[in-house]
């Protein structure tokens, strides 16, 4: 089997050995761990989503108060991402992970403890603050950890390890759902965070990759190679002053809209779909938990395809062409939502539904590297965060409406609308064409994309 990466090289058994060696002092240690605890949190966020109509049932409420308590928790802890991102920058990133993590842990164990729907909610706010480090500090620390040439493959290797470990929750969550009750279950999927924040403590804050993009894998200056110099953190002004920097850059203008509009269509989705195959279908939480982890394998062969498909247009010098892989994935996205809402019978909606995963994840790679390439290094950490603000932005405004008309009109109906919302917020994602050759900064494609949780 191989692994295609954003590069178009690619990653197999037998080069296992050669991707090891390159890897620089840092070896599979960092990756392994970051990878990991990505992959521990995930398994609560995905959880929740499995188990979503009996936390409904739990708390007496309806499709719009649990579709607003699932997309309001995970949207509104995004609005902070650029404090994260602009601490990472300027602070110690394992610290600020070890924290995170242990904040995350408590709140999920919170998410089953809790008596009333204000502590659950809490619980959710306070974890989403948690989760910010795998959306800005663990990318920024792989990017120092390993060299350039590698940090495509690490990249790779990191999403597709995260989401695929990852995707066990989904029917694994289910399964305890059915067995021992929703509660039970967040108290024991919190417990690996717990686990790979303490493995932290065996990584040490890297040197920082200087503007010229310098591959900064050593501790100090006396570990580094001959014409490597290991340079320390860079001055990095306030939030206020890096946006301004970074707001004249007209793609991600454009991006910052494409995804406050995506925002608004696929945060809701998670626990729509949910309460969809439940109530539509009567499927239950073990039975959930399947289709989601069908979903998202989709979303990997969405990701290895985008990705080598995006490797060749970089190989080519025609990295202008990326944003047309997000429209194309968009259309797929909605398309097969659109056949999920319409579906006669579970097996088509189940088939349909890991289609539409295949256009989800063909999103992600281009995305990544198109505001990689029109950013400097110095600002791609805050660039990411403000593009999660701007995506918690549209969750918060359309959230309540889609739990209101799937109440008043059904999920099929609900599931519908969102699916042009979705082709909408891909086209103009894909109208960033125009810019990229004249805002491009790094042409280089062996320049790590970057990486959205």
């Amino acid at each position: 089997m191989t692994i295609d990466h954003p590069t178009g090289d690619v990653v197999s058994p037998g080069r296992m050995s050669s991707f090891r060696s390159g890897l620089g002092p840092a070896g599979l240690l960092a990756l392994v761990v970051l990878a990991g605890l990505a992959a521990a949190q995930n398994f609560d966020s995905a959880a929740f989503g499995v188990l979503a109509p009996q936390i409904r049932h739990t708390f007496h409420l309806d499709n719009a108060g649990i579709d607003s308590v699932s997309a309001l928790t995970g949207a509104i802890p995004l609005l902070l991402s650029v404090v994260i991102g602009n601490l990472g920058d300027r602070g110690n990133r394992i610290r600020i992970s070890r924290y995170s993590a242990l904040l995350w842990g408590v709140t999920a164990i919170l998410t089953g403890l809790a008596p009333v729907l204000a502590v659950l909610v809490i619980a959710r706010l306070l974890g989403g603050i948690g989760l910010l480090s795998s959306q800005t500090i663990y990318p920024s620390l792989l990017s120092d950890y390993y060299p350039k040439e590698k940090r495509a493959q690490v990249f790779t290797v990191f999403l597709i390890g995260s989401t695929g470990i990852g995707l066990a929750a989904s029917p694994f969550a289910g399964f305890l759902g059915d067995s021992i009750g929703w509660r039970t279950t967040f108290v024991l999927l919190a417990l690996p965070t717990f686990v790979f924040a303490a493995l932290l403590r065996l990584l040490r804050e890297p040197s920082r990759a200087s503007s010229a993009d310098v591959p900064a894998t050593y501790v100090t200056g006396a570990d580094a190679p001959d014409g490597v110099v290991a340079t320390p953190a860079m001055e990095v002004g306030n939030i206020r002053d890096s946006f301004r920097k970074i707001r004249t850059i007209r793609t991600l203008r454009r991006t910052w809209l494409a995804v406050f509009i995506l925002g608004g269509a696929s945060a809701p989705l998670s626990t729509l779909v949910s309460t969809y195959f439940k109530d539509v279908f009567h499927v239950s939480s073990f039975g959930r938990g399947l289709i989601i982890s069908a979903v998202g394998v989709g979303g990997i062969v969405g990701l290895i395809l985008a990705g080598a498909l995006g490797g060749r247009m970089l190989g080519r010098g025609q990295g202008y062409q990326l944003p047309f892989i997000t429209g194309v994935s968009a259309v797929i996205f909605a398309v097969f939502l659109l056949v999920v809402a319409a579906a006669p019978t579970l097996w088509v909606a189940v088939v349909a539904a890991s289609f539409a995963g295949i256009g989800l994840g063909g999103f992600l790679t281009p995305y990544t590297t198109i505001v990689s390439m029109v950013t400097p290094s110095e600002l791609r950490s805050q660039a990411y965060a403000w593009s999660t603000v701007f995506l918690a932005l549209g969750a918060i405004a359309v959230a309540v409406f889609v739990g209101t008309l799937a109440d008043a009109a059904g999920q099929r109906v609900a599931i519908g609308v969102l699916s042009p919302v979705i082709v909408l917020g891909g086209l103009v994602l894909a109208s960033t064409y125009r810019f990229i050759k004249d805002e491009t900064v790094d042409t280089n494609p062996t320049t790590t994309p970057g990486i959205l949780g």
